[in-house]
C-alpha cells in the first residue's frame, strides 16, 4: 500500500476554527484600544488646554476669555485664548458631535461649562478610562484639575 501524505479535513477544519476564534478575540480588543486611544487624546488635548488657560491668566490677570458658558471650546476663537493657543481651531473631541456644554453622557466636544474671572470649568467625556482617569463618564477641567462629574 502507498501512503499519502497530507492533512485530513478534520484537521484542517480544527485548525481553522482556532484561527476564526484567535481572530475574533482579537477584533474585540481592538475595539476596546481604539476608545482608550481616543481616551488619551482627549486628556492631552485638555491638558493642553489647562495650559494654555493658565497662561492667559498668568498675563491678563483672569480667566474671562470672552467665551460663554456652553460654548464649545474650538469656537472660542479671536481672543487672548487662541493668542496662547493658535491651534484651537482644531482641538476637538475626536468622535463628539454634540457639545459637552448640553450634554455630557456620550462622546461629545470639549466646552466651557462655567467660564468666568476667576475660574473655568471645561466638561469633557472619557469612553473608558486612561491613565489616572479609569473610569468612563463625564469629566471637568478646573484651576483645581481634573475631577469626575456626576
Amino acid at each position: 500500500m502507498k501512503k499519502i501524505k497530507g492533512f485530513t479535513l478534520v484537521e484542517l477544519l480544527v485548525v481553522i476554527g482556532i484561527i476564526g476564534l484567535l481572530s475574533a478575540l482579537a477584533v474585540v480588543s481592538l475595539g476596546n484600544i481604539r476608545e482608550k486611544g481616543r481616551d488619551t487624546k482627549r486628556i492631552s488635548d485638555v491638558d493642553t488646554l489647562k495650559t494654555a488657560l493658565e497662561l492667559v491668566n498668568s498675563e491678563q490677570g483672569t480667566y474671562n476669555l470672552g467665551c460663554k458658558a456652553g460654548t464649545a471650546v474650538s469656537a472660542c476663537t479671536g481672543g487672548n485664548l487662541e493668542e496662547q493657543l493658535p491651534a484651537i481651531k482644531n482641538i476637538k473631541d475626536p468622535s463628539g458631535t454634540t457639545s459637552c456644554g448640553t450634554d455630557c453622557t456620550k462622546p461629545c466636544d470639549y466646552a466651557f461649562a462655567q467660564l468666568s474671572d476667576t475660574s473655568y470649568e471645561v466638561r469633557f467625556y472619557l469612553e473608558k478610562g486612561a491613565g489616572i482617569y479609569k473610569d468612563p463618564g463625564c469629566y471637568a477641567l478646573t484651576p483645581k484639575g481634573i475631577e469626575r462629574t456626576k
